[in-house]
């Protein structure tokens, strides 16, 4: 097998699920969390269709440890193939299930993913806005069950992502909630996934430094208005990278380390072209985000890149620059990948 062949099949298991990696431990290890406080397994089940439990109404034990997640956990280590959210995740991974005797009585997770609003001012094609935000009974999540969910799990929660099916900085306590967590969690990395629309003053670049948060993700695909919006749409290209030069000037103006400021880019086949990528390049290093990394397109493949997909032979041009390999290029990068906590 050649050095391209192999990283081509290394990054294939890192995005797609077959009968190779038959098992998952998520809903062992972490709490995802809807605006409207209820629970599911992951992210991949932004739609809610297979609700645990609900932290509005009940305690986090009761969810937790409730028939919802015991009957997930039970059916997973059975045969995950029977799990309709499971098939197809790419969450699957290929170590032992837990125990038979350990599907209730689970200690509390130290990895917490939540969505603090479900809508979002953008209008992406590979994103189900109507699923997402149809089956929420309430749009943003109120500081009462944020801090009861936070409160459940401090002080020893020791990673949040703060995004999932929608525009987490649309809700107006956003960066409260952030600083909240990072006062009951000192030692929790905190990171948040963000279209960027929301940081174009300094005030705002001011609140997010104040937040505490150690990372903020820009979804950012093109290196200029005529192809960023082809995804992205209805965003203001320009908006998003004075956005993040601002928070980057900002945060060096006062001797800050953090948040680290990562421009990802996911490849489909009207932003690939050398010229482009090259042009996002410059961009990057103009801006001086902290990394800049290319992500390869899960969501709709009839639009993916014709030369970087999963298998291409083409990734080896690019490994040193994809997202599945930042977290062993930078120091801080395992807490960039979930997988660090499993």
């Amino acid at each position: 097998m050649t050095q391209t062949d192999k990283t081509g099949e290394q990054i294939a298991t890192w995005v797609r699920a077959d009968k190779t990696r038959p098992y998952c431990t998520r809903p062992w290890r972490q709490a995802t969390v809807l605006s409207d406080g209820t629970a599911v397994c992951a992210c991949v089940d932004a739609a809610k269709t297979n609700p645990l439990g609900n932290f509005r109404f009940q305690t986090f034990d009761e969810v937790w440890n409730g028939k919802g997640y015991e009957n997930l956990r039970r059916a997973i280590a059975t045969d995950i193939d029977t799990v309709p959210i499971c098939v197809g995740c790419p969450n699957r991974i290929d170590e032992p299930a837990p125990p038979a005797d350990y599907m209730t009585g689970v200690q509390k997770p130290r990895v917490l993913f939540l969505e603090s609003y479900a809508g979002c001012n953008l209008a992406c094609p590979g994103c189900n806005r109507e699923a997402i935000e149809g089956s929420r009974t309430e749009l943003a999540m109120g500081m009462d069950t944020y801090r009861k969910i936070i409160d459940s799990l401090s002080p020893t929660l020791q990673y949040m992502e703060f995004h999932l099916g929608g525009e987490n900085y649309m809700h107006k306590e956003a960066h409260e909630m952030v600083r909240y967590c990072r006062d009951q969690n000192p030692d929790c990395f905190i990171l948040s996934s963000t279209n960027g629309h929301f940081f174009h003053t300094a005030e705002r670049c001011q609140k997010v430094l104040d937040s505490g948060i150690d990372a903020l993700i820009f979804s950012v695909d093109g290196a200029r208005q005529e192809t960023y919006e082809k995804y992205r749409v209805n965003g203001r290209f320009d908006r998003v990278l004075d956005s993040m030069r601002m928070l980057v000037r900002m945060r060096n103006e006062q001797g800050k380390k953090h948040p680290l400021v990562i421009w990802r880019y996911i490849l489909f086949e009207w932003n690939d072209s050398p010229a482009e990528m090259d042009l996002g390049r410059r961009l990057a290093k103009e801006v001086g985000v902290d990394h800049f990394a290319w992500h390869l397109n899960g969501v709709s493949i009839m639009n993916s890149s014709k030369r970087y997909y999963i298998g291409s032979p083409h990734l080896i041009e690019i490994k040193d620059e994809l997202w599945d390999t930042l977290p062993s290029r930078v120091s801080e990068g395992p807490h960039l990948d979930f997988r660090h906590y499993r």
